[in-house]
């Protein structure tokens, strides 16, 4: 047994009883916070800072942040750009991707209903 298992089965515990809440499920596995875990990820590998990744790509401390906790969600009140991500993709070498603006979005959403 690993030196922190004890934590480990602790915080999937603590997610099983959260997931259950109403609305938490469904913000766990939204696009919003997969979109913040791989930002956060990333800059993680290339050795920046919450602070060095604002400084490289041009967005603020307050947005990288609200990105990478997945809080962009229009309901939260908390709009980020699709330019801001294009700078963090950018920044973080981040290829394949390409936010879209909300009408672009919208859409896309009614031709895939």
């Amino acid at each position: 047994m690993g030196k922190y298992d004890h934590l480990k089965k602790g915080y999937r515990e603590a997610v099983s009883i959260l997931r259950e809440v109403p609305g938490v499920a469904e913000y766990a596995d939204s696009a919003e916070v997969a979109i913040g875990r791989m930002i956060t990820e990333r800059r993680k590998e290339l050795g920046y800072d919450l602070q060095q990744l604002a400084d490289v790509s041009g967005v603020s401390f307050a947005d990288v942040c609200v990105i990478e906790m997945g809080l962009t969600h229009h309901r939260a009140g908390l709009v980020v750009t699709p330019d801001a991500l294009s700078k963090l993709f950018k920044a973080l070498q981040i290829e394949g991707l390409r936010p879209m603006a909300d009408e672009e979005a919208a859409a896309y959403a009614a031709n895939e209903a």
